[in-house]
């Protein structure tokens, strides 16, 4: 650590600084809030039917290929899980029991997380990598119930790096947000003109949201805002107006696309962007301000040593994860290899259609597999037109061949769909025998039709 302390040259210096002490309010404000947010979201996905809808009525729940052992819970077990879910989170949001049930959250949102891609979104992978960061915070260190009752030491300091963790996380996600709309479909107007398309019929906005004037300003001021608002928060100059606009955004979307607690989450993160100074006004007024202190001794030099490299993996991973998808060939939007947990929101709208032929070549008996019977509209949205899902049920269908007593059936996959409205075509070739194909996730599956451009 003094090897990294003396020497303020260049990565050194930089290096030394994550571990100068500075004023803890931020992460304070960000905990409560975080865990406020995360109360309501357990409780309202409850109240509004989602858990219902993705845990307990479906048949099949397409976990994460890998994790098929994660399964939902039986009779009104999901309901009680989530319920603990929002418990803990309440105690998140005092401080109380803060690591445990910091912990706990973190624990069990990852699992719903890996249980059920049907209801996949990013905000939801934003959820579960704050979590776990939150987890590794000394966040219970300021105005928490753990201080009043002993359990921890009162501090109003905390290493720079778990600031600047935070505005890095922010940072990866709207830029990578901004690159990924580089893309005709959106630059053009068109799929704002899709997802426009229900709301022209508002009796009151309807004139705007169905000018086409309109989706061209949301496709520019979307690009632009993913792509300067970081920068904007990070200059004191103009940091209160890009928190307006900030706001602005996010309320805008929040209303229009029904986005549940990531808008908000979105403005509360904006916390680590203002000086401690600002947030004590706000939220403690009793916490001094306290002056950024570097301090060699406040961490042993082989604990600075696991940190640093824990947050540099962190960090190259965040930075390599999205653009994974360049490993494969093909539109990412078709063929979703290295699809999720990109950043690419708001991009892609898809509708198709599937049914499944089981062939036996030893009895000659051939059946159709129709999931439409038994799933709903919005899981056959999803299992039609998510080439990893198509595979995943083919599997099903095989091991439930299996036990009926046909161990060599093949299973194959037609239907079309349709990409942001374009002509509707074979997802997967219709001749690709799904039962006996392996997946493979760091190659492309050759089974997957092409998709022109």
């Amino acid at each position: 650590m003094q090897a990294i302390m003396t020497n303020k040259s260049g990565l050194y210096a930089i290096i030394g600084k994550l571990f100068n002490r500075v004023n803890i309010a931020p992460l304070i404000a960000f905990r409560i809030m975080f865990g406020f947010l995360l109360m309501v979201h357990s409780i309202s996905i409850i109240a509004n039917g989602i858990v219902y809808q993705h845990f307990v009525s479906p048949p099949f729940t397409f976990t994460f290929i890998g994790f098929e052992f994660l399964q939902s819970l039986a009779g009104p077990g999901m309901y009680w899980y989530v319920t603990a879910m929002a418990i803990l989170a309440a105690l998140v949001m005092i401080g109380a029991w803060y690591r445990f049930a910091m912990f706990g959250y973190s624990l069990m949102w990852t699992i719903l997380y890996l249980m059920q891609k049907a209801g996949y979104n990013n905000h939801y992978y934003l959820v579960l990598l704050l979590c776990w960061i939150m987890f590794l915070m000394p966040a219970d260190r300021y105005f928490s119930a753990d201080v009043k009752r002993g359990a921890v030491k009162e501090s109003a300091t905390c290493p720079q790096y778990c600031i600047w963790l935070f505005i890095f996380q922010v940072s990866v996600m709207y830029f990578f947000a901004a690159i990924s709309k580089i893309t005709p479909d959106w630059f053009s107007g068109k799929f704002m003109a899709i997802q426009f398309s229900r709301l022209a019929q508002h009796p009151v906005l309807g004139f705007i949201y169905g000018n086409d004037w309109f989706h061209s300003f949301i496709c520019y001021a979307g690009f632009l805002f993913d792509l300067l608002i970081v920068p904007s928060l990070l200059l004191k100059r103009t940091r209160p107006f890009a928190f307006i606009i900030l706001c602005c955004f996010h309320l805008f979307n929040s209303y229009t696309f029904k986005l549940g607690i990531f808008p908000y989450l979105s403005i509360t993160l904006s916390v680590f962007f203002f000086e401690a100074s600002v947030v004590n006004r706000i939220f403690f007024r009793k916490n001094p301000v306290i002056p950024v202190i570097s301090d060699e001794r406040s961490m042993k030099p082989l604990s600075a040593k696991l940190v640093t490299g824990s947050i540099f993996l962190y960090t190259l991973f965040q930075l390599l994860l999205p653009i994974r998808y360049m490993m494969f060939s093909g539109n990412v939007f078709w063929t979703e290899e290295g699809y999720r947990m990109s950043w690419k929101m708001m991009l892609r709208t898809k509708s198709g259609n599937l049914y499944y032929t089981v062939h036996d070549p030893v009895s000659k008996k051939t059946w159709k597999v129709e999931p439409s019977r038994i799933f709903s509209l919005s899981h056959m949205r999803t299992l039609s037109t998510s080439p990893d899902i198509i595979w995943q049920y083919a599997q099903f269908i095989k091991k439930g061949f299996e036990k009926k007593g046909y161990p060599a059936v093949q299973v194959f996959a037609i239907g079309t769909v349709s990409l942001n409205r374009n002509t509707a075509r074979p997802l997967v070739k219709p001749d690709a025998d799904l039962a006996s194909i392996k997946w493979e996730p760091f190659r492309h599956s050759s089974w997957i039709t092409d998709f022109p451009e």
